[in-house]
């Protein structure tokens, strides 16, 4: 008999076993695929994702006193500017309380229940 040739049994147990090695591998691709976030997904697949960043409103409050107009979001700036060029960090205020007294023409503020000051509010 020749040493090349195999018999029929030895082909299928060979088949069965290939045939089982596929199987075991296109279940762990599923598994992969299942286990990765939907965004990455997404790229894989047909389907497209549309992102949409949600914009934070930020309201812009106006003071009105007397023929005076000041915007309320300046005053904010102008007490951290403040601060800054107290010597201190931006990033360090971790509380900010503005008082706002029209009748003075002045604004008060306290930053980190600490740093207080006063600015014209015109």
């Amino acid at each position: 008999m020749d040493k090349r040739t195999t018999k029929p049994e030895e082909t299928a147990v060979a088949e069965t076993k290939a045939a089982a090695v596929e199987e075991k591998e296109t279940a762990a691709e599923k598994k992969a695929v299942a286990a990765e976030p939907k965004k990455t997904r997404a790229k894989r697949g047909t389907k497209t994702v549309k992102k949409t960043e949600k914009v934070e409103m930020v309201p812009e409050v106006l003071l009105q006193f007397q023929g005076h107009e000041d915007n309320v979001g300046n005053v904010v700036e102008k007490a951290k500017a403040e601060y800054v060029a107290a010597g201190h960090r931006v990033s360090s205020i971790k509380s900010l309380q503005v008082y706002l007294k029209p009748e003075e023409y002045a604004v008060y503020y306290v930053i980190n229940q600490k740093f207080e000051g006063k600015i014209n509010l015109f």
